[in-house]
This record gives C-alpha cells, sequence and structure tokens, in this order.
C-alpha cells in the first residue's frame, strides 16, 4: 500500500515525509516512556493534511493538468456541437442530456474540487463514501436545477473545468495535490480524483450518444482508459494486492503495476496483451467498465477479450473493500461468472 505522512510542505517535502502508512502501528516497544509524548504529537497533527510519499500513478505526471483540461475542451466543444441535442434522453435511464451536464457542472450546492481540497486538509481519510449517498447526492442536485437552460448547464460545466484549470499547477496543488482526499474510492489522493474526472467525462461523452452528439475524440478514450486503470492500480495498492494489469485499444493502451508501496501507471504501445489484460475499441472497454454494456456478449462476440482470467481473482478484495469502484460492474462479473465464461470460451 502507498506510503503516506503528514505535512504542509512542498513537492520534494512530501517525498520525505512519514512511515508507510498502512495502519499499524510502527513506534517503538522498547521505550514506554514516550507514549505521552507520542499522544501529544498525534494531537497536534490531527487534521493536517496526509500526503502520499509513494509512487502515486498519473497524480505524479508533470502533464497531468494538460490532459485533464484538454478532455474537458473535449467534452465542452461535444455539449455545444450542433449536431447535439440535450434536451433528448441520454444512455442513463431517466436522464436527458440535459442532466448529464447538470450532473457534471459546478454550482452553489455542487462544488467538487473545494469539496476535495476541504476534506485533504482534514486528513482524507474517512470511510468510503456509500454509492448509495452518491445517487442520492446526483438525484437532489438533478432536481435543484431542472429548471435550467442549456445554455447554464454549458456555463456550469465551464466553471467546472475552469475549477480544475484553477487548482492544477497553482501553489494549493503544490501544497495538497499528492494528499489524501475522501471519495467514493475511499482515501486517494486529489490529483487522481482529478484525473479520474477524465473517466466520467469520457463515458458521460458516450452516454449523450442518442442526443445526436458525435463520437468522442480518440484523446478522451484513451485519458478515460488511463485514468480507470490508474484509480484501479491505486486502490489495488492501497489493499494491498500485487498486479501487474493492461487495458489494450488498437491504437495501444494503459498498465498499472502495483505493490504494496505503491502504484505506476504507464502506456502499453499497441500489440498484444502480456500477462493480465483485456483488450477492445476504447469505447468498449469504457462501456463495460461504466456497467452499459453485457461483458458475457461482447466476451462472446470477441469484441473484448480477457487475458490471463483467472488472475483477475486477485482484484476480488477490490469489490468488497470499495463497492463503487469504475469497472466494479465488469470485475465482478469476471469474477462472478468466471467458471461459467471460461467454458463458453473454452479456456481451459
Amino acid at each position: 500500500m502507498a506510503s503516506w505522512g503528514r505535512g504542509n510542505g512542498t513537492a520534494d517535502a512530501r517525498r520525505a515525509a512519514g512511515p508507510p502508512g498502512d495502519g499499524q502501528d510502527r513506534t517503538s516497544d522498547t521505550d514506554d516512556d514516550n507514549d505521552d509524548t507520542d499522544d501529544e504529537t498525534d494531537d497536534e497533527t490531527r487534521g493536517a493534511h496526509v500526503l502520499v510519499t509513494g509512487d502515486a500513478g498519473l497524480a505524479q505526471a508533470p502533464d497531468l493538468g494538460e490532459h485533464v483540461l484538454a478532455c474537458w475542451d473535449g467534452f465542452l466543444a461535444l455539449l455545444t456541437d450542433p449536431r447535439t441535442d440535450l434536451s433528448k434522453p441520454s444512455r442513463l435511464k431517466g436522464w436527458t442530456g440535459l442532466d448529464v451536464a447538470i450532473h457534471l457542472g459546478l454550482w452553489d450546492d455542487n462544488d467538487p474540487v473545494a469539496a476535495l481540497t476541504a476534506s485533504a486538509r482534514e486528513d482524507g481519510r474517512g470511510e468510503v463514501i456509500d454509492t448509495a449517498a452518491v445517487d442520492a447526492k446526483n438525484a437532489a442536485l438533478l432536481r435543484a436545477h431542472r429548471g435550467v437552460g442549456v445554455d447554464e448547464a454549458v456555463a456550469a460545466c465551464e466553471r467546472s473545468r475552469a475549477s480544475v484549470h484553477d487548482f492544477l499547477g497553482s501553489p494549493l496543488d503544490e501544497e495538497i495535490g499528492l494528499a489524501l482526499t475522501n471519495s467514493s474510492l475511499g482515501p486517494v489522493p486529489v490529483r487522481t480524483i482529478l484525473n479520474a474526472g477524465t473517466y466520467e467525462l469520457a463515458v458521460h461523452a458516450l452516454d449523450l450518444a442518442p442526443c445526436g452528439t458525435p463520437r468522442p475524440p480518440d484523446h478522451m478514450l484513451d485519458r478515460g482508459l488511463s485514468a480507470l486503470l490508474d484509480v484501479t492500480g491505486g486502490l489495488s495498492s492501497r489493499l494491498g494486492v500485487e498486479a501487474t494489469v493492461t487495458a489494450m485499444a488498437p491504437t495501444g493502451g494503459w498498465r498499472f503495476t502495483s505493490t504494496r508501496e505503491g502504484w505506476t501507471t504507464e502506456r502499453a504501445p499497441a500489440g498484444k496483451v502480456h500477462g493480465t489484460g483485456v483488450s477492445g475499441d476504447a469505447a468498449v472497454l469504457l462501456d463495460v467498465s461504466a456497467g452499459r454494456a453485457n461483458l458475457p456478449q461482447l466476451l462472446l462476440g470477441r469484441k473484448l477479450q480477457v487475458h490471463d482470467l483467472p488472475s483477475f481473482m486477485r482484484l476480488a478484495p477490490l469489490l468488497n473493500e470499495v463497492p463503487g469502484i469504475p469497472g466494479g460492474a465488469a470485475l465482478r462479473g469476471a469474477v462472478g461468472g468466471l467458471g461459467r465464461v471460461r467454458r463458453l470460451l473454452r479456456l481451459g
């Protein structure tokens, strides 16, 4: 699991901060006289942000902001494309295209970046936010803004993009970008969550297809795929799962490697998947991960291929610990139906 330590310093200081934060008591047992001092130190640091000091995937990439903002620009271009009619139903049951835009917008009662930074300053290590609570919040947001027009919803999305722009690369980013913040995925670095927004943007862009919206540009799908792998790698590391998994599209893909000390996320050149992974069109991979497509049908139709299927069993702990993990539906289907799928595909 990734290491972390408390701190208020710069990026250089974070890397030297603190012991591995795996919840174990690493204080010395040889000097009981220090117990009172340790208690005082805990009280003094309580509430300080907790900085990841090991490998933290794409959160540590210097060009993260460039790619995240490019995805926001791509999504805004799709919203305002003349072929897009946001009054039509989206792929999400009960949601119009306008509802999707409202959901992603920044409003007085919905400021994701502010919430992330506030949680990070409070140490960011609360309980995993229940998916039912997330769904209830989304429903409440739509009710509160149901009467807005397209221009207002697009403006709200532009404000969301601006808030991400203002954070990434700022002094605040330098201070707490690698600090843990609480989320539906549990404690995750702030920059990891902001990068994970590219996954949401890519999936919701695909959700707008019934509204006449064109297919999202390749860079959006690629970055959405990278965010999916990056988050899964981070959660694997947090749970002590050591694994290397690749998601491969025809033009190339992404691979994470997780250890107990952290995780890395890197590009995988186009070609055959070696080891554990999945391959298929980027849009298909994203749709499966988001529960928008039927995994068994795609497997049987060879539109998606799973490589070293039994090794996915090592990711099973993520389903129990983080119910809201992106790709959870697909992973649950792969794990739960392992024997049946293997027989159908004659995988042994």
